[in-house]
């Protein structure tokens, strides 16, 4: 992570602004970052467009995550359980990363910029990448049910996200589909209704499967660590489209 790098090597005049830089700065300059991890990761240079993209995508991450967790007034050990599980085995951070994340959602968690605020800059940032949008969306989603229950402060945050970050009115409950156990998760996994004919089905397929391979997701500026995330999507796609397929094989009259 060359962008992690340069932040902890001091490089933060990088003029990332809004609340997400100023969350950096706060997070920096309170020394919580061990003086070894420090030097271990000490570059020099200013951080490149891309890096400032990847450390957005990183940090907002961390932050919304930490504004989820305090939303009903208390974090619960429950759901530090699953941040860490997640920093850990869904993302593989390596254990500075991890320390960076922790840093970040425990000030973020308890200062006065709002979800919305985090939500808002992250939409301006990615403007131009709808699909990278709605994968941070996703992956919201994902950890907020990570315990399989969405609770109603956690879902009203949920329901706030898709305006602020200039997804689609139907994204909520797109994504919610998602989490059924049942085909309408498959279907909503390939941004369709339920029903949807195969042809809908193979087009669609063909479409996310080309916007989520690996190559194309490093090239949209995703920090390493998150490309894992995107190849756990992209194998899913696969798996809903083969189900659906199937589904539809052997409900055809013979």
């Amino acid at each position: 992570m060359s962008w992690f790098g340069k932040i902890m090597g001091g490089s933060v005049g990088f003029m990332l602004g809004g609340p997400i830089g100023a969350l950096v700065g706060a997070t920096l300059g309170h020394a919580l970052m061990d003086d070894k991890v420090r030097q271990q990761y000490a570059e020099k240079g200013r951080m490149s467009g891309l890096e400032q993209r990847q450390a957005v995508f990183f940090t907002a991450t961390f932050a919304m995550l930490g504004k989820m967790a305090k939303a009903d007034g208390r974090v619960c050990e429950n759901e530090i359980d699953v941040v860490k599980s997640f920093m850990r085995d869904r993302l593989r951070l390596n254990p500075a990363a991890q320390q960076f994340a922790v840093n970040v959602f425990n000030r973020a968690k308890d200062d006065n910029t709002p979800f919305e605020d985090y939500a808002r800059q992250f939409g301006e940032v990615f403007s131009d990448d709808q699909r990278l949008r709605q994968m941070f969306f996703e992956l919201l989603f994902a950890v907020a049910m990570a315990d399989d229950t969405l609770h109603p402060v956690e879902d009203r945050l949920l329901r706030s996200a898709p305006s602020l970050l200039g997804l689609s009115d139907n994204s909520y409950q797109m994504v919610k589909r998602q989490f059924l156990n049942d085909l309408s998760h498959h279907y909503a996994m390939l941004g369709l209704p339920n029903q949807a004919d195969m042809s809908e089905v193979k087009k669609a397929y063909r479409k996310l499967v080309s916007e989520y391979h690996p190559d194309k997701v490093i090239a949209k500026g995703l920090p390493e660590d998150f490309v894992k995330f995107a190849e756990t999507k992209f194998r899913e796609i696969n798996e809903a489209y083969e189900t659906i397929q199937k589904a539809n094989s052997n409900s055809t009259p013979r």
